[in-house]
């Protein structure tokens, strides 16, 4: 299946037994895409933003089995991407995204929120500096419960003759169950001297100062954990332009990570 924009766009996509799209945003065009993932199996979404372009793109996993998704795109001069998936799904989940900046101005900003127990969720992110004067940013959270498998490589690569590029990625992992297996891999692979890069990391468990504040407030521990755990999706939920599923999303997340308790 393809999509082509123009001008200024707002459109909504279930994927069911479809799982090819490529989208082709044409020059001068800006909008946003909500794009739902229905059944399990394996996905190819392939964005094709030409110059002087802006997308919003928010994906969210809604299939009750396994999830293959690949996404990647080359991202053209004063291109500018901003990429959000949400995945609240007890099921498998592998992520793999690869994107090159082929122009100077392209930019893209890529966000992954997942909620994660007795499954693996996998994901290997690429972003490919391979022109001068282009930004890649990546932010990765999860929040992982009783029996969780999170796996997360992080690439930002800077080619030759890519000056003055700005590469940065963050992963941020909270802890909150048991028996949980974590392994992130933040990676710069920078052959360029004149540019800006970056990464951080951090997994751990919630902070027992703010458990006891909200636990003596009357909040079970489930509720505390729960609301300690909302801010990890926040980010990648406010990529949602519509304010009505905006609050629906919310909601289901936050119950999800148990802020309303049984």
């Amino acid at each position: 299946m393809e999509r082509i924009y123009e001008d200024e766009f707002q459109d909504v996509l279930e994927l069911k037994e479809e799982k090819e799209l490529k989208i082709l945003v044409s020059p001068h065009t800006y909008g946003n895409t909500r794009l739902i993932l229905k059944e399990e199996g394996e996905y190819r979404i392939e964005l094709a933003p030409m110059h002087s372009t802006s997308i919003h793109l928010f994906i969210q996993n809604k299939a009750q089995g396994k999830v293959r998704l690949h996404l990647l795109g080359d991202i053209q001069e004063n291109a500018d991407v901003k990429l959000g998936l949400l995945d609240l799904e007890d099921t498998d989940f592998e992520l793999y995204e690869s994107f090159d900046l082929k122009a100077p101005g392209a930019r893209i900003e890529l966000y992954t929120a997942q909620l994660c127990q007795d499954q693996k969720k996998k994901g290997d992110i690429l972003v490919r500096h391979s022109s001068p004067y282009t930004y890649g940013y990546m932010h990765n959270f999860a929040v992982l419960k009783d029996g969780a498998n999170y796996e997360m490589v992080a690439n930002g690569t800077i080619d030759k003759g890519a000056r003055e590029a700005a590469s940065h990625q963050e992963t941020r992992v909270l802890t909150v169950g048991k028996e949980h297996a974590t392994k992130v891999i933040p990676l710069l692979m920078i052959d360029e001297n004149d540019v800006k890069a970056s990464h951080a990391l951090t997994i751990g468990e919630p902070d027992e100062n703010q458990l006891y504040y909200l636990e003596s407030r009357g909040l079970s521990k489930e509720m505390a954990l729960g609301l300690l755990s909302v801010g990890y999706f926040m980010p990648t939920i406010e990529m949602i332009q519509e304010e009505e599923i905006r609050e629906k999303t919310r909601e289901e997340m936050e119950r999800k990570v148990g802020v309303y308790g049984h």
